[in-house]
């Protein structure tokens, strides 16, 4: 068989590139969503610090600790703790109490109306050593007990921080120690270790695996709608006729897809390093306080940096699951007929799309490991679970392995089912195919509407009499 006869053959591959990208960046809707898209990813951050600044500003003034100054003039503290917790532990600056002078002592003075006292002791409470912290205010004084009740709820945390501090441990390990054995499960000592060694927080897992399902779903949903618009507006003009002249049926689908991945990549490229730079310079901007609120939640650019292997596997997963993504958009949008059945082929991929996308978002909450795994080895599913389950080590090295061959067969399945269908489809203008009959019909059991068989779709799949259905079959 001739290289331009086989239904594999890429020819024309690069003109059709080149002319869809070329259209896409003419197109001014194309243009102004991807400003849109690029500006909604470098401010997502931004907008989130500015929504955790005034969450905290409001509860500041809701709780009175923050409002006018306290009339405070003195505040003496008896540490019975070896934990210190001078002035700068308890960082009252910006308080009401930020005028009042701290005094370390060894036990309160008669403290007047404008005085108040702080003891720190470690006291058993239920067979249970803790913290506490008692509050003293001087005789006659006018603070309210509202007040004084938020500033000892502060102090709480400050103490915490303080403890943290002085035992010299990080933020993950106190998150990890807190949560101590799983409840309701057994573990083995050797899982329990891994556990407590993991570089990653349950926090952080739910971050990551928020932000990369986030831009595999924007990836999908956008190649779901542009590939099949693009198809249904050459095939709606009937440029598609004059192009399959002199270039093959699959080149011209891939041509398409390669344009798209283009164009999206390109957007997720400049937003991905817009939101670096803009996060930096909104973190730089805030408080210490915001920047641990946030945490660096819409910071897209936390997904390529973990080091180049991992941004490498990021990337590649990426690409697979768009391909699956774009050659059914290329397949189901040929089988249109009408710009209307356009918007129920884009649902279809995007329905397929979302429900990938929620079990991205949560299965990585569900505390056994054997659901994530077995959901990391299924098709599909597997290109939103897998890559960040291998990461973060909740997913083992062979799991994802399977899941990732899986999905390259599907996507060989699908170039397959391209190849043979594509032509057949992009040409028929009798009434819409669904993704079953479109199975159906690569396998020869199925006929095109209006009585077309396929091998009279062979001898003249362009001409006008097979696609109304009025031609008779030579003999």
């Amino acid at each position: 068989m001739k290289k331009s006869n086989n239904i594999y053959s890429m020819d024309g591959l690069g003109q059709v590139f080149s002319f869809t990208i070329g259209q896409t960046f003419k197109n001014q809707a194309y243009r102004v969503s991807f400003i849109i898209f690029v500006l909604m990813l470098i401010l997502m951050g931004p907008i989130n610090y500015l929504g955790a600044g005034a969450g905290v500003n409001a509860a500041k003034k809701a709780d009175g600790l923050y409002g006018e100054d306290a009339g405070i003039s003195s505040i003496y503290v008896v540490n019975e703790t070896r934990v210190p917790f001078a002035a700068a532990e308890m960082d009252l600056e910006e308080t009401a109490f930020a005028s009042a002078a701290v005094k370390q002592a060894d036990e309160f003075p008669a403290l007047a109306a404008d005085e108040l006292g702080i003891k720190l002791s470690r006291q058993t409470v239920d067979d249970e050593t803790c913290f506490m912290i008692d509050l003293v205010t001087g005789k006659d004084a006018e603070i309210t007990e509202g007040v004084v009740s938020a500033l000892g709820d502060y102090l709480t945390e400050r103490l915490a921080l303080a403890r943290r501090a002085d035992a010299e441990l990080t933020d993950e390990q106190i998150e990890i120690l807190s949560k101590g054995m799983e409840s309701g499960d057994v573990m083995s000592d050797a899982d329990y270790i891994t556990k407590i060694d993991s570089s990653y927080t349950n926090s952080q897992v739910m971050s990551i695996s928020m932000l990369y399902s986030i831009i595999v779903m924007i990836l999908g949903s956008l190649t779901a709608s542009y590939v099949i618009s693009s198809v249904m507006e050459e095939k709606t003009s009937k440029l598609v006729e004059n192009l399959l002249v002199s270039v093959r049926p699959l080149a011209l689908v891939f041509g398409k897809i390669l344009a798209v991945m283009t164009y999206v990549g390109l957007m997720i490229v400049l937003g991905i390093g817009g939101s670096f730079i803009s996060n930096k310079i909104a973190a730089a901007m805030s408080g210490s306080e915001i920047v641990q609120h946030v945490g660096g939640m819409l910071d897209f650019s936390r997904l390529f940096s973990m080091g180049p292997a991992k941004s490498i596997l990021i990337i590649v997963c990426m690409l697979l699951t768009y391909l699956q993504f774009s050659i059914l958009a290329g397949v189901l949008g040929s089988a249109c007929v009408k710009p209307e059945d356009a918007q129920s082929a884009i649902g279809t991929v995007t329905m397929i799309n979302m429900t990938c996308y929620m079990l991205g978002i949560v299965l990585p909450n569900v505390e056994n490991p054997m659901v994530y795994t077995v959901a990391s080895m299924i098709p599909v599913v597997s290109g939103y679970l897998a890559p960040v389950g291998l990461i973060v080590g909740r997913v083992p090295l062979w799991a994802f392995l399977i899941g990732m061959a899986l999905n390259i067969v599907v996507i060989m399945l699908l170039f397959r089912l391209c190849a043979k269908t594509y032509r057949k489809l992009i040409v028929n203008d009798s009434k819409r195919l669904k993704l079953f009959e479109i199975i159906r019909l690569s396998a020869g059991k199925e006929d095109l509407p209006g009585g077309k068989s396929l091998k009279r779709l062979k001898a003249g799949a362009g001409s006008p009499e097979l696609r109304s259905g009025a031609g008779r079959e030579e003999k």
